[in-house]
């Protein structure tokens, strides 16, 4: 919003006016009749007009433009003010002897004609103060009503719009639409916010153009979600194609930038406004899981899942003091040891309620972390959890660790580590026999704010377990960059893994990658003794899963205390900081030092074996299931070249070429640490720089290397033009 007027104003104090007219006399009855009361400039023809309204385009408070003048007519003056979003915001009072311009005028934007000869000063200075008051009252009121940084309606003006529009249009359909923009924090991860800002202008203009023969309205309701209302249509598919034709930029790869639409159509107006868009909303989030579709209609089946959610939070606080939820317990296995031996256990909550039975945790834990429930159900699982270490120990004499879900609310809370202290102080016990589970998406947003309250968790005693590794964005930015103690494979990864031929190939190298960060790896999902002996034989340190056993409740779970007694004490079955790397490398800071600074704003990395060829490509752009991985193959070299010339810029391609070979290459990194390309790719028919960093692994004898790409077009353009 303006600040005290601040745009209207210039240094003196005065407001800014513009005089363009040819004639000099007239130039000089006017600057005598409002000098004492404005600022004045003057212009001598169109042209010169048109670059003092640019030049002062900031301050300037109203042009005074006659039509008829040399080089550039006042006519096109207007009309180009009338195109430019920045120009067209100031007033323009047109100076005319012909009435019949006045029209027209109006209608290329003026605001308001001064008829020549002119008439008594006053009149003058009247119709131009009245007309600055109300451009300002007008700019001031816009400012309010706007979103900063896309113009469109801000949510609380969009609102009342939507409800003053149904008074005047009662029996008209209309539809309310939700437009969520998914993976967009990856645009500003890799091309900086200005850039994720110009993209979300850009959505937002396409998205009004093409709701307008809708009569339709838009708003940009927080960070990258619209929100539509418009007469009730059935061609949906066209306006999430409008908007989406928003995200393309010349020379910018984003394809894995997609929209989704979420409908509730010809909506029930007895509902309060935003009550249909939270309908749609619903809509919208059931794609979240849905890759292929990306757009759903609120219907009937929506509407009963939406009641019964509301059931389950209208339970949920009887449900906490009833004690429904019950904390069953999933063993973990020390498989560096054969036969295995009993480690640790994770706290998974189970609900069975009163009326509606078992409920599913894939129900109401997604439920509970999108209304905050869920801090409550956490620490209601801590205390739990942590009460029932005591209890074993009380019972068998040995302390059982516990791994408890910390969620991404929780870290909100500024009296988290005094709680979670506070917890096992209560309960006799060593911060590090409640583990913390962070999932692997948590990190993602507020990064900053987790690390900082991980640090401090890690400092009062506490172990961090990443869980979920391989099921979201940047995995090998997280591994490599982030505070943990433990690595849990997503089921997902282990399931696909095992599932593709056996091909455990993008196991092996997650696993290698955790032995150099010296980080233990748990597998979760694991189902057959095929699959045991398979990550045993690559080096996984734990696992859990049916194979051993289902999450049981503490009765049941006491079984493998009474069963494992004898070794739970042992060093050999201690949790986490004692699981020892078979071939003892600690060399973890060094090669999280290297993945983290060619992960800053890469778009893909390869792990590359230089004996065999044998290479995986990670990428942050990927769509591939597990870990982000894009594609592997057996000839890194080979395949390289066969890309340098499909996408390489034919100027570079043969200088690229004659020195990205597998010999040039260890031979320069036998001389210095890196080794950096920087070439141009063809990318939507233009050339767009990027560049390459290449690097050994930090032990002299490994035969691998990391090459990173990163996208420097900017950064080049900029330079040659400079």
């Amino acid at each position: 919003m303006l600040k005290g007027h601040e745009r209207f104003y210039t240094q003196n104090g005065k407001r800014l006016i513009l005089i363009a007219d040819d004639e000099t006399v007239n130039r000089e009855i006017l600057g005598m009749i409002l000098g004492d009361t404005y600022d004045i400039i003057f212009a001598e023809d169109g042209k010169e007009a048109m670059e003092r309204i640019r030049e002062h385009k900031t301050v300037l408070s109203l042009v005074m433009l006659d039509l008829m003048m040399p080089v550039t007519d006042g006519k096109e003056v207007l009309s180009v003010m009338r195109s430019d979003p920045e120009l067209q915001k100031i007033p323009v009072i047109v100076l005319t002897a012909d009435h019949e311009a006045e029209i027209e005028s109006l209608n290329l934007g003026a605001v308001d004609f001064i008829s020549k000869p002119y008439p008594q000063a006053g009149v003058i200075l009247a119709r131009v103060q009245r007309t600055i008051e109300l451009s300002e009252d007008r700019q001031l009121l816009i400012s309010t009503e706007r979103d900063h940084l896309t113009g469109l309606y801000n949510k609380e003006f969009f609102y009342s719009f939507a409800e003053e529009y149904d008074r005047h249009h009662e029996n008209e359909p209309m539809d309310a639409i939700v437009l969520d923009v998914c993976h967009f924090h990856i645009i500003n991860d890799r091309f900086g916010t200005a850039f994720g800002d110009v993209i979300l202008r850009q959505i937002g203009e396409k998205t009004r153009e093409a709701v307008l023969k809708y009569d339709g309205i838009v708003c940009r309701k927080e960070a990258d979600t619209f929100m539509i209302y418009c007469k009730s249509c059935e061609n949906y598919k066209e306006i999430l194609e409008a908007a989406s034709s928003g995200i393309a930029e010349e020379g910018v790869d984003v394809s894995h930038v997609r929209l989704r639409l979420g409908v509730y159509a010809n909506a029930d107006k007895t509902l309060d406004v935003i009550r249909r868009f939270d309908r749609a909303k619903i809509a919208c989030d059931m794609l979240r899981t849905n890759a292929a579709k990306n757009i759903e209609i609120y219907d009937d089946k929506i509407r009963e899942k939406e009641l019964y959610a509301e059931r389950l939070i209208n339970d949920f606080h009887t449900a906490i003091a009833e004690r429904q939820f019950t904390v069953f317990y999933q063993p973990k296995f020390n498989i560096k040891r054969d036969p295995a031996v009993l480690s640790s256990a994770e706290a998974l909550v189970r609900w069975k309620h009163p009326e509606l039975g078992m409920i599913s945790p894939g129900i109401f834990i997604p439920l509970f972390e999108d209304n905050g429930l869920i801090r409550e159900l956490d620490m209601y699982v801590w205390e739990e959890a942590a009460r029932q270490i005591r209890e074993w120990y009380d019972k068998f004499g040995c302390y059982m660790p516990v791994s408890v879900n910390v969620s991404r609310i929780d870290f909100y809370g500024a009296d988290l580590a005094d709680h979670l202290v506070g917890l096992v102080k209560k309960n006799g016990l060593e911060p590090e026999m409640l583990l913390l589970e962070i999932t692997e998406s948590a990190y993602i947003d507020d990064s900053d704010q987790l690390v900082n309250s991980i640090n401090e968790l890690r400092e009062r005693g506490f172990k961090i377990e990443m869980d979920d590794f391989g099921s979201g964005y940047s995995s090998l930015n997280m591994i490599s960059a982030l505070p943990i103690d433990v690595l849990k494979l997503d089921m997902k990864f282990i399931k696909t893994a095992f599932e593709e031929g056996n091909n455990t190939r993008m196991l092996e190298v997650t696993i290698d990658i955790a032995g150099y960060l010296a980080v233990p790896v748990v597998a979760e999902g694991v189902e057959t003794e095929d699959q045991l002996n398979a990550l045993r034989a690559i080096g996984c340190d734990m696992v859990q899963g049916y194979y051993f056993s289902k999450p049981v409740p503490p009765a049941e779970f006491e079984k493998f205390l009474v069963q494992h007694k004898a070794l739970i004490d042992s060093e050999d079955s201690t949790y986490g900081e004692n699981v020892k790397k078979e071939d003892g490398r600690k060399i973890g800071v060094t090669f999280s030092g290297i993945v983290n600074a060619l992960v800053q704003d890469y778009f893909s990395i390869y792990y590359v074996d230089t004996e065999t060829g044998w290479f995986i490509e990670y990428s942050s752009d990927s769509a591939y299931r597990s870990l982000g991985i894009e594609k592997s193959g057996a000839d890194f070299f080979g395949v390289s070249r066969k890309n340098v010339e499909r996408v390489v810029y034919e100027e570079d391609r043969n200088w690229l070429l004659s020195v990205f070979t597998r010999e040039n290459i260890l031979k320069e990194l036998e001389l210095n640490s890196t080794l950096t390309l920087t070439y141009r790719l063809v990318i939507n028919a233009k050339p767009a720089y990027v560049r390459m960093k290449i690097t050994r692994m930090p032990d002299k004898n490994d035969k691998h290397i990391v090459i990173g790409l990163t996208n420097v077009n900017t950064e080049m353009l900029r330079l040659h033009k400079d």
